[in-house]
């Protein structure tokens, strides 16, 4: 191939040429070639639009964040679906309604997978597709990696015990983010998503984010501004920033003390449910740093990304919500937008799932927000944006209104067959309790159990959970019930931890009866009170609970394993191990169930069986290199005496559906 002249030779041709006066027309100018088009989502979890400098926050640090407002569009009157991450996160993916979806709460649900992701339409399109998401709540597990090359999440298994926090820093995650673009071309189509989970309650920033004046939730916010910040950087090197589309939203807000609510998940009010909106470049024809008033949901953003993409809505066929762009010509918020105003749907059903209360769902239409509960509400957000005044009895004329546009909003997103029960929700209950989730039990018509208690009025039971489950771990922790042992503790001191420890498990027992009074339907009481029991040594009692339980719910793997430590401890071993079976059975990857079978097995000099839970337990990622290697020479050993006697590993009895039932219950049925 010829190489092309220099650019001086090129002058000296074109002057030589036009001294003979035939000089040819100068070649067309070639265009540049276009951007091809990528997409970086960002979401921001639990974070309030009014807490970021773009939105009007004075005290907040959020430089990055407010240069893509100032060089994007800024959606003012922006609404999550769902005050919880994983229903949230599935609307924005799929722009679809939870009422569609059919995921509405943390940890009890899943995404099937006949479910239509963004990750996917854009995947088929030959986009390179990378997740990287902060916490457990959003594990692969749950159906969010449809679509994904690479999908990177909190590893569960190998962050230590019962009451671990299963979460991952801002740095963390932006690592594997800038892991995923050093791995790009520089023509590579891609579409990137990042999860920050950091402001969630706890508030715990890191140094050099906790200065002063920046108070811990404002710092968490903060420091995720700066990591953000890195992969923006990193794009701009590698030249990856070229038809860049950034996207930046939350999953929610958070309480902060208003209407009772410290963090998020039971109510439907502006604080956990306004959420920020960016997107930067604006489309064609919009000038920077345009902000929109009109009303949007989460739910529009799929199919807008699709059409900025040039892929196109029709590659999400399902979502029932129009693209921003249309959006954008509608009335502004303080509109009224005639009789056929745009309207938002919300709901939360955490008050059902995890607490038998009554759920909630809503409408934000023609600047009013209707709430369907056992006491309905209204508010007009235009005079009352803190909703402070409840018009619900003052003006029932709109109060019905507004019911029958919910009703036909719900109509409108006829359910989908995308949202399944977790069948591990009970192995995952301390995993979401560990990050502040109760665990919530999928089963019953939200929407047609009569009776239930208003949210509102046991707002206070979230404050006396949160102390329970304090007192649980702390008392947990103490007595070393989650597996640990600390050998190296004088005998004072470990006797002194484990009174500190009973004090603990006898408050939250004082503080169990007390929730049992209020709200005796609540799942978290025996969930709790079992946790307790064991603890304090009452087995038998642990026992009747737990039995209850397991009846209730014999695929939750956790309760399983809880009832096999309280047969243990009284008397018996077969209906033990029997239970520790059922407990793989449900979580094939349960470490602790995993290690007591293995010591079962030897302690009873049963090598077939220790062969066969050996076998198992090296499968599981999450062990440390010691135990790795402890159990290898253990394998050895077995092996050479099943080279002995000419035996295999053997199998657990085979288990059927009938077989969940607990083992006790089983027992009294059949006269054993």
């Amino acid at each position: 191939m010829t190489r092309p002249a220099p650019a001086d030779a090129l002058v000296v041709l074109s002057l030589a040429a036009a001294a003979c006066g035939d000089a040819p027309a100068p070649p067309p100018r070639a265009e540049p070639e276009a951007a091809p088009p990528r997409l970086l989502l960002v979401t921001l979890d639990t974070t309030r639009a009014d807490r970021l400098g773009c939105y009007g926050h004075a005290a907040a640090r959020t430089p990055c964040l407010d240069e893509l407002a100032a060089r994007g569009v800024v959606y003012e009157s922006a609404w999550t679906a769902a005050p919880i991450t994983l229903s949230s996160h599935v609307t924005i993916l799929t722009g679809v309604y939870p009422c569609a979806h059919g995921v509405r709460e943390n940890g009890a649900f899943e995404v099937a997978p006949a479910a239509r992701l963004l990750s996917e339409a854009l995947q088929e399109a030959g986009f390179r597709t990378g997740a990287f998401v902060g916490a457990f709540v959003l594990d692969a597990k749950f159906g969010l990696s449809q679509g994904f090359d690479a999908y990177l999440g909190a590893d569960a298994s190998r962050l230590g015990g019962k009451w671990g926090v299963i979460e991952r820093p801002a740095a963390a995650v932006a690592d594997d983010a800038l892991a995923f673009v050093d791995r790009l071309a520089s023509d590579d189509r891609f579409f990137l998503w990042v999860h920050f989970y950091d402001p969630h309650h706890p508030y715990q920033p890191p140094a050099g984010f906790d200065a002063a004046g920046l108070d811990g939730y404002d710092a968490e916010i903060a420091y995720c501004d700066a990591q953000l910040r890195r992969i923006l950087d990193r794009l701009r090197e590698r030249g990856l920033d070229r038809g860049l589309v950034v996207a930046v939203t939350a999953d929610h807000g958070e309480g902060l003390g208003e209407h009772g609510e410290k963090t998020h998940g039971i109510f439907v009010y502006e604080a956990t449910m306004r959420v920020p909106l960016l997107i930067a470049p604006p489309p064609e024809g919009v000038a920077p740093g345009t902000r929109v008033r009109a009303p949007v949901s989460n739910a529009d953003l799929a199919v807008t990304l699709l059409e900025r993409l040039g892929v196109g809505r029709g590659a999400l066929p399902d979502a029932r919500t129009p693209p921003l762009s249309a959006v954008e010509k509608l009335p502004a918020a303080d509109g009224d937008g005639g009789e056929d105003g745009r309207a938002i749907y919300l709901e939360s059903l955490t008050p059902y799932f995890s607490h038998r209360q009554h759920p909630l769902r809503a409408v934000v239409w023609k600047g009013l927000k209707y709430v369907e509960s056992a006491r309905p509400e209204l508010y007009s957000l235009r005079e009352d944006p803190a909703e402070n005044r409840d018009l619900a009895r003052e003006r029932p004329d709109l109060r019905e209104r507004c019911a029958v546009r919910l009703r036909a909003l719900v109509a409108e997103h006829a359910s989908l067959p995308w949202g399944s029960a977790n069948a591990d929700a009970g192995a995952d209950a301390n995993r979401l309790q560990a990050l502040g989730y109760a665990g919530a039990q999928p089963g019953g018509d939200p929407f047609g159990e009569e009776g239930l208690p208003d949210p509102k009025d046991r707002i206070g039971d979230l404050d006396l959970l949160d102390r329970i489950v304090a007192a649980v771990r702390d008392g947990s922790l103490l007595l070393e019930l989650d597996g640990s042992t600390q050998p190296d503790l004088p005998p004072d001191e470990a006797a002194q931890r484990r009174r500190f420890g009973r004090a603990r498990l006898e408050e939250a027992l004082r503080l169990v009866d007390e929730l049992r009074a209020g709200n005796p339907g609540d799942p978290m009481v025996p969930l709790m009170l079992s946790t307790i029991l064991l603890g304090l040594g009452r087995h038998p009692e642990a026992v009747t609970v737990l039995e209850e339980i397991v009846a209730r719910n014999p695929r939750h793997p956790i309760n399983h394993y809880n009832l096999s430590h309280a047969y243990s401890k009284t008397g018996r071993p077969d209906w033990a191990r029997r239970e520790l079976e059922k407990t793989v059975f449900l979580e094939p990857r349960s470490l602790y169930a995993l290690r007591l079978l293995v010591e079962i097995a030897w302690r009873d000099q049963d090598p077939p069986a220790a062969a066969w839970w050996l076998d198992r337990l090296a499968e599981c990622p999450g062990r440390s290199e010691e135990e790795i290697a402890a159990m290898a020479r253990r394998r050895e050993m077995v092996q050479q005496e099943l080279d002995r006697t000419g035996a295999g590993p053997r199998p657990p009895a085979p288990i059927g559906e009938d077989e969940l039932l607990p083992e006790g219950r089983r027992a009294a049925e059949e006269g054993r």
